[in-house]
Order: C-alpha cells, then sequence, then structure tokens
C-alpha cells in the first residue's frame, strides 16, 4: 500500500512505451519502481505495448518518468514514449484504478496486434547461480529461466505471449513456481516457460533409433559419457538440435564431417566458459564481449598457434582437432546458452562441435522423430527433452571486421529482430529476400521485423522452411501483405514466390536490383536516405544490363542508382558450372589476353592439370558465348586469384576461396611486405569507370613464376582490392562511402579498408547488426518499398509489378 499524499498536491499521467515491452519483464519492472516513488495507479499490456497510469506529486512522477527509460530491464527496448496528463474529475476518489494502490492489470486479449517479439536469450547471471546452488530447487535443472533470459520466439504459437500460447501449455506449473510466476517482485513473474524438476520438462537419452535409454539427470550423464569415448550424438537445444562431439577427437569429427557431408566447411565448436575460450583462442576485449554477450552468438576469432605458448594454462590444453576448421586462421567458438549446454559441458570436461543437425540443404531439426528419420543410423545416440521446439532457429555468426561487429548470421539471440518506424506505413509490406542466405522482413504500423536466418533456397526442404518461416509470422500477426518487394532476378524462387503471391491475392510486387537492395539494407540500419557512394562487391547478383554484376561503385539513395564504376566484367565460362570450378573463372580471364597455346605454356599448376583438349573446349565455349555470362564481380575475382594460387581446386563452402586467401595474407612474416599491385582505371567516353584487372593478373602470373610467396601476393591482392576502393572514393567526393555485400567479410581487407577511408575524411557505413551479405537483402528491399508508398499504390486487382525507379 502506497502512502498518498494530499489530492491537491497530487497529479495523474498516462504514460504509453513501445517496442520489446511484453514478456522481457517490464510490467513488474514498472511495479517495483511505481512502489519505490509512492505511486498509485495501475500497468497493462495493451494494443500496441505498456500503458501506465500513474498518481503522484509532480516530483515522484517526474523521477518515475525519468526511471522509466534509464533503468529498464535489460532484454526489452523502448523505441516510442509519450506521457500525458489525465483530468482529475470529481469522481477521482473512487476510481479504481486509483485505490491508494499500485497494481498490474491482465492483458487486453488485442495486444497481439503490433508487440515486437523477443528473441531467444541466453542464461543470465541469476539463473546459472541459481542451477549451481545445491540449495536452490532450481539445482542442476537444465530448463531454468526468468524474465531475463531463456526461449521466446522459438516456443510462441501465438500473440499475446501468454503461457498458454506458448509450447510450455500442457507443463501445470508446480505451486512454488505458480506463486513465483504471479509475484510482480520475483524475477521469474510472468516468465512464460517458468518450470523446475516438479513441474517443467525434463531430459531423456535414448538410442539413434529413438529408444528412450535413461531420463532426467541419469540421461545427462549418459550423454556425457558417451561424447567422452568418441560418440558422435543430437542434443535438442533452444531453437533445434544439434550434431555433438569431442572436438579433440579427429576421428570423431570426420565421421560427423562425413554424416554432414561437409569436406572442409568450418564447423563451431562449443566451449565451458570464456577461460577455456582463451585456451585456444585468441581476441580483443570488443571481441571478448562479443562471444560472453547473453545472445551468445558464434564469435569468429583467430585461433592460436601451436607454437603460442603465453601460460602454463596454454600449455596444459589439449590441442582441438585439425579437421574443425581446415585450413584457416579464425575458429568459431560460442558459449554455453542455456543451463542444459553448461551442465553437459561441465559433465564432459572438454569443448564440443556444435553443428546444426540437419543433412545438406534441409533446415535445422526440430523433432526428434525426424532425427530418427533422417540420422537415426549414423549417430551413436539422442540427448533429447519433452519441451517443444515450435520455430527452428539456428545459431547466430558474427565477428570482429574493420574496428565494428559484422553479423554474418543473423538468428538466435538477435532474431527476430524489430527495429522500429519512426512513421507508420499505409499497407502491410513483405520482403521475401535473396535466394542465398535467405532472411525475410516485413513492415506494419510502425514496426519492422527481420526474420531469423532462413537459409540457400536450393531444395524443396529449404523452401517449404521459407514458406513457414513466413506463415509464422503472417499468422502471428494476422498479416495479408498488400505490397511485396523482391529481387529482380526471375530464377529466385523468393521472386517467384512473391509473384504467385500478388498474382493470387491482387498484390503489388516490386522489384529492386540485388546490388542496391545491398545498399539499402545498409541505410537501413543507419536509419538514412542517402545519397551514399555504394560500393557493393559480392559474387553475383543480376544487373541492369543482363550481366551478372558484383564489383560494383553506385551512387545510390532510397529512388533508385547510378552506377558510375565497376570491375571490367569477364565471362563465367559454365556459368553455375563456373562457381563450383573455379579454374573456368581464371581461364574467363586468361582467354581475355591469351591464346590457348600460351596459356597451356603458363607455369600455373591450376592450368598445367588441363588437358590441352579441355583448355580448347572450354576456349569454344567463351568464344561463342554459349552458357557464359559476362560479370563484373569482385567475388568471382577472389575465386579466379585463389585458383591462380594454388590455394583452392573445388569449392567446399561459398566465401572459400576469400577465405584461404585471408588465411595466406595472414601467413606473411615480420620482414615480408605485400607485394605492391594495383588496378587500372579507365574512363569511357561513355559509361562507367571501368576498373581493369588484366595488368594485375599479368604481375600475379609473373611474380608467381619469379617464387614470391602466396603469402605476398594473397596480401598484396587485398591491399589492392583496399586501396581501390580508397581511390575511387576519393574521385566521388562528397558522400558517405556505403560498403555492402559478402566481399566485405574479409577482415584482412576490412581491417585496412575502414581506417583507410577514414583517413581521407570519409564517413564510413557499414551493416554491423544486420548481416552485409545476401542476408542484408530483404532489410534493404523493405527500406525501398516503406519509402515508395507515397509514389506506389497497390494494386487493388489482378497483379502489378513495378520496378524501381
Amino acid at each position: 500500500m502506497t502512502t498518498r499524499t494530499p489530492t491537491s498536491t497530487r497529479l495523474r499521467r498516462e504514460f504509453h512505451l513501445d517496442g520489446i515491452v511484453q514478456g522481457v519483464g517490464f510490467r513488474p519492472f514498472v511495479y517495483g519502481l511505481a512502489l519505490r516513488h509512492g505511486l498509485a495507479g495501475y500497468v497493462l499490456n495493451d494494443a500496441s505495448g505498456v500503458t501506465i497510469g500513474a498518481e503522484g506529486s509532480p516530483e515522484q512522477l517526474a523521477s518515475f518518468a525519468r526511471e522509466l527509460r534509464e533503468l529498464a530491464p535489460p532484454l526489452s527496448r523502448i523505441d516510442h514514449f509519450s506521457e500525458r496528463e489525465l483530468p482529475q474529475d470529481a469522481d477521482s476518489e473512487h476510481n479504481p484504478d486509483y485505490d491508494g494502490t499500485f497494481h498490474i492489470k491482465a492483458s487486453q486479449q488485442q495486444s497481439a496486434a503490433t508487440v515486437a517479439i523477443s528473441p531467444d536469450q541466453g542464461m543470465c547471471e541469476a539463473c546459472a547461480t541459481d542451477v549451481a546452488n545445491p540449495a536452490d530447487r532450481h539445482h542442476r535443472y537444465p530448463f531454468t529461466n526468468c524474465t531475463h533470459c531463456g526461449p521466446r520466439y522459438t516456443i510462441i504459437r501465438r500473440l499475446p505471449y501468454d503461457r498458454p500460447h506458448t509450447a510450455m501449455a500442457d507443463f501445470a506449473m508446480c505451486p512454488r513456481c505458480a506463486a513465483a510466476y504471479e509475484n510482480p517482485l520475483d524475477r521469474r513473474y510472468h516468465a512464460q516457460p517458468v518450470s523446475c524438476p516438479e513441474c517443467g520438462p525434463h531430459l531423456s537419452w535414448r538410442s539413434g533409433h529413438g529408444d528412450a535409454l535413461a531420463e532426467r539427470e541419469d540421461a545427462l550423464q549418459a550423454a556425457a559419457r558417451a561424447l567422452q569415448t568418441g560418440a558422435l550424438i543430437a542434443v535438442k537445444g533452444m531453437g533445434g538440435y544439434h550434431l555433438m562431439c569431442d572436438a579433440r577427437n579427429e576421428q570423431s569429427v570426420a565421421r560427423l564431417r562425413t554424416l554432414k557431408r561437409r569436406a572442409r566447411k568450418p564447423l563451431a565448436v562449443m566451449m565451458g566458459s570464456l577461460a577455456e575460450a582463451k585456451l585456444h583462442v585468441t581476441g580483443s576485449e570488443d571481441e571478448w564481449q562479443l562471444l560472453a554477450s547473453q545472445a551468445r552468438p558464434i564469435t569468429l576469432l583467430h585461433k592460436r598457434k601451436n607454437d603460442d605458448r603465453h601460460s602454463e594454462s596454454r600449455q596444459s590444453a589439449a590441442p582441438l582437432a585439425e579437421g574443425i576448421a581446415p585450413g584457416i586462421p579464425y575458429l568459431g567458438v560460442m558459449l554455453p546458452y542455456t543451463p542444459l549446454h553448461q551442465l553437459l559441458l561441465e559433465a564432459c570436461a572438454m569443448p564440443l562441435v556444435a553443428t546444426s543437425a540437419n543433412s545438406r540443404g534441409s533446415p535445422i531439426l526440430i523433432e526428434c522423430d525426424a532425427v530418427v528419420r533422417e540420422l537415426g543410423g549414423e549417430i551413436d545416440g539422442i540427448l533429447d527433452h519433452n519441451r517443444p521446439i515450435l520455430h527452428p532457429c539456428d545459431d547466430s555468426l558474427v565477428q570482429w571486421a574493420g574496428g565494428r561487429r559484422q553479423t554474418l548470421r543473423l538468428a538466435r539471440g538477435y532474431a527476430p529482430c524489430t527495429p522500429s518506424l519512426q512513421e507508420a506505413v499505409k499497407v502491410p509490406l513483405l520482403a521475401v529476400g535473396a535466394q542465398q542466405k535467405n532472411q525475410l522482413a516485413l513492415a506494419f504500423g510502425r514496426q519492422r521485423i527481420y526474420s531469423p536466418y532462413i537459409g540457400d533456397l536450393h531444395s524443396l526442404p529449404m523452401q517449404g522452411h521459407f514458406e513457414q518461416t513466413l506463415a509464422t509470422f503472417r499468422d502471428l500477426y494476422d498479416l495479408k501483405p498488400e505490397l511485396l518487394v523482391s529481387d529482380r532476378h526471375p530464377g529466385y524462387l523468393s521472386h517467384q514466390w512473391a509473384k504467385s503471391y500478388c498474382r493470387d491475392h491482387g498484390a503489388t510486387q516490386l522489384e529492386v536490383q540485388h546490388h542496391h537492395a545491398h545498399l539499402l539494407g545498409v541505410m537501413a540500419e543507419h536509419n538514412i536516405t542517402g545519397p551514399v557512394l555504394g560500393v557493393a562487391f559480392d559474387g553475383t547478383g543480376l544487373g541492369d544490363d543482363g550481366t551478372l554484376w558484383g564489383g560494383e561503385l553506385l551512387i545510390a539513395d532510397i529512388q533508385g542508382f547510378e552506377r558510375v564504376a565497376h570491375l571490367q566484367p569477364f565471362k563465367l565460362i559454365g556459368g553455375e558450372a563456373a562457381i563450383r570450378e573455379p579454374v573456368r573463372q581464371l581461364l574467363g580471364l586468361l582467354f581475355e589476353s591469351y591464346g590457348v597455346e600460351q596459356i597451356s605454356a603458363l607455369d600455373i599448376p591450376a592450368i598445367k592439370q588441363l588437358p590441352l583438349k579441355r583448355i580448347s573446349n572450354l576456349h569454344q565455349l567463351w568464344h561463342l558465348g554459349r552458357n557464359a555470362p559476362y560479370t563484373s564481380s569482385i567475388g568471382r575475382l577472389f575465386d579466379a586469384v585463389a585458383a591462380l594460387l594454388g590455394v583452392i581446386d573445388t569449392p567446399d563452402y561459398e566465401g572459400e576461396a576469400g577465405l584461404l586467401l585471408e588465411a595466406a595474407a595472414l601467413q606473411l612474416t615480420p620482414d615480408e611486405l605485400p607485394f605492391p599491385l594495383a588496378f587500372g582505371l579507365h574512363q569511357s567516353a561513355e559509361g562507367p569507370l571501368q576498373i581493369e584487372w588484366a595488368e594485375l593478373l599479368r604481375t600475379l602470373i609473373n611474380e608467381q613464376r619469379k617464387g614470391t610467396s602466396n603469402a605476398r601476393l594473397a596480401a598484396g591482392f587485398i591491399r589492392a582490392i583496399s586501396n581501390l576502393v580508397i581511390a575511387l572514393a576519393e574521385r566521388f567526393p562528397g558522400y558517405p562511402a556505403a560498403l555492402g555485400g559478402g566481399v566485405f567479410q574479409n577482415r584482412v581487407l576490412m581491417d585496412q579498408l575502414v581506417p583507410g577511408l577514414e583517413a581521407i575524411g570519409r564517413q564510413v557505413l557499414t551493416s554491423e547488426t544486420l548481416p552485409l551479405n545476401d542476408g542484408g537483402i530483404a532489410a534493404g528491399q523493405l527500406w525501398f518499398a516503406i519509402h515508395h508508398l507515397a509514389t506506389h499504390q497497390p494494386a487493388t486487382t489482378g497483379c502489378a509489378t513495378l520496378s524501381e525507379s
């Protein structure tokens, strides 16, 4: 009971807040804050956020309003804050909302309309303490959580976010959990997944064929023993199953690779603590903070070298299997993000490989039956539990490059990402993203939503995952998009789906060029409309001239762009086949300057392996232009240079060539310098500036023949890219430089380029919270659509298709 001051000195105010303010402990925070300030009134969840009615003195209300924003719960985010004075009518003394107490009112059921869904969050320190405390009823309980941590997105069926609408609906709370759930001063107040060993989910240990073998603590210990003996098991986590094995065991890692059909693609390692991680990788303070943040992303960190002996503890650390991330200088590390993972790591006392349990071309598995069906014959056991996963969600992937965070995969801990808009959109919008690294983006009212990572849409299972993810958000918010935006490439599944939807539902389809969308994604993150000097370097995307772009300099804003420079085009012999066989890309460059006999005589290992007849056949395809589209892609140039230097033959994963060149560049000894390489620039009478590569390629060939090390040549090539971008920026002054596209995932490049651009006084804009690769395309598409609503009205019948101006 609060103490009332005389009515004449008390005022009433209504506060409204929206953003991430539901399901994150906001109402109990408001309740406690009101009690401390002696206020009367109420707090409730309403249609778009949280509404507070408060009565108190002007001083009390002012302090309360300030602390609402300054002390908000850690998982909350306030996007909009408003307050207004309420009249004190004659009947005010009898108003039950202001009866001298402060109380939490029941949620209004229509609150599902616009509330932002919080991403799943890693275990908080308080819950970790409970799990470790023998006197606490959550001791060693794998599903311990509170309002500050635990699952959100992966367990929600519908809004509002209340327990009956989640995967916890069938778990009736015991009296002690119910008491905590109902107590506004308890940190588990209205934590929808709250449970304990008496009433909540529990573990089971199963054979690979799904037979139950042990329960609860016995299940955990059985799984740990299996891992210690070299087993390969599936573990049900928060957003799906992981495949896990001893990260020190080469044979187990090789088994996992065979099962996943991943010859060399790096695998993530889960380590029990930050201290353990520091035994195997090095990092800056910024990188350690990223790794240990509550989102618990996979963080790419530099491997410690074998001869690194900075501490006694380092000497005693057993080395990790070389097969985890072969040939590259980085290791993807994550820390346990659930009590289950923490308990398992402690029981095993060793680092564990943790990669998504799915076959190639399929989404992460979320049901035990599916694990048994797809993987059961190849794994040694399943550590399962009976809390359903309703929506799959992969692990987020981040790194530190160019003095800032880069998000390579937006998923658990970060997504759904829900930045607000200053002004409401007129109609519901949907951006369907790209073909690779697909993600979705939606807007309605003042809300934007970026979905978790979906993946590459090359298979029927992944296309089904795309549609299921879209259905999740359409159902949660009862959305019927009226304006859809897609990439211009007609072969993209996402483009085809949008076209079909518009035809069937009478919606309008906008198309945005791929590289413009990359830059728009950067602008969306920084909430700007341009113009910017956009540098879009990636693999390939369909250009306005019908060729495949990827080395573009665009002066861009939200209306459109001007292509002011690009890499001199060359042919991809065999189209997609060239991407799978980089020597074809190298030949596409060489055929521009050399004949077949000259090329066969070059001292290039990748060329010398080819019979003269094959070179002649490929030359014929090149000459005729059959399935040999032109490309201006810097990403494809990276592939060709990697083939020239002999660091890659057949790629195992996208971006491997660039990563191996980066690894080679990092092998420079202290007394070596990057070999000086440079691109030419040619301004034709008409058209954009051309970036010429012929002389650079000739120099690489000559220096390789002379015996110049790959380290010097790779470092020189990357530095030449950096110098090129800086030189182009100087030619087009007056604009901030926006960097977009997967090439800028190269840390060696970014660590040179960002300081170099800043040194010439250029503001550098990059994606930090959104993916800078194709995962950010949907965000850029959505930004385009948001700013075209004023000029493009949705169709009322049929299907209209509109291209950017």
